[in-house]
């Protein structure tokens, strides 16, 4: 489906999923009202794409990521690789589900939206936000005074996983909780993954999470839709069906 026809056919579905998510945002004031993190607040402006606005605010974004970094025990600490708005370390820290993060975010507009959703939701004291993870990645988490036994990781950048994440690394980390949001499909490697996944297994058992269908049943604000609006707004509009590796502490 690679036609010219195919192409505009999408990027119409996208600007409309877009509409749809702002609309919802809008109406609700970007307050989340159901799920885990419902009662978050966020101001809208980042450097990510509206179009999840709408997932969001109804609780049901990258419900499998949700599901494993709440479904963790015994953790207090949370890290965000990717941290892009701020959406998992803000919502995590204001319910009450980890004491304190970190998020490392490469633009300039995503911090300064990580500061601005922190402060509204008034968990910036516990906080602390960092540009782009590179090779001083390992010293920077170093210097944090992190029980790594009592510490959630969440990787997603776009591919910068399956060089950022490396043997030194794991080392370091060793007791750590890891989601790692998967791009080897995007990046036409299907080695990238192998790879990863043998780096795990030695002090790690290893798990591929693979997304699925969003159930809007219950959620009242969208029965009188139209069936097509409501399967675009709760799609991830993602190019494919999303996969994250899940990685626990042997």
């Amino acid at each position: 489906m690679s036609s010219p026809f195919a192409s505009l056919r999408r990027q119409i579905i996208k600007a409309h999923r877009k509409s749809l998510a702002r609309e919802v945002f809008r109406r609700f004031g970007g307050v989340i009202q159901r799920g885990p993190f419902e009662g978050v607040r966020f101001d809208g402006h980042a450097n990510i794409s509206q179009a999840a606005h709408g997932l969001k605010i109804f609780g049901l974004y990258e419900e499998p990521v949700a599901k494993r970094l709440l479904g963790f025990s015994g953790v207090d600490t949370f890290i965000d690789v990717g941290a892009g708005d701020g959406y998992y370390p803000v919502s995590l820290l204001a319910k009450g589900f980890f004491k304190r993060a970190l998020a490392f975010e490469a633009t300039e507009a995503g911090r300064a939206a990580i500061g601005r959703n922190a402060r509204l939701n008034s968990v910036e004291d516990r906080l602390r936000v960092f540009g782009r993870a590179g090779a001083d990645f390992v010293e920077i988490v170093g210097s944090e005074s992190i029980d790594w036994t009592k510490t959630a990781i969440l990787f997603d950048i776009e591919g910068g996983e399956f060089s950022v994440i490396d043997d030194r690394l794991l080392a370091a980390t060793r007791g750590a909780r890891y989601v790692v949001e998967l791009h080897d499909p995007v990046l036409d490697d299907p080695s990238l993954r192998a790879g990863l996944v043998e780096r795990f297994k030695p002090n790690w058992n290893v798990e591929i999470v693979t997304d699925g269908a969003r159930d809007w049943h219950g959620i009242e604000e969208v029965k009188g839709w139209h069936d097509l609006d409501r399967a675009i707004l709760f799609s991830e509009g993602r190019k494919i069906i999303g996969e994250w590796l899940v990685a626990t502490p042997r």
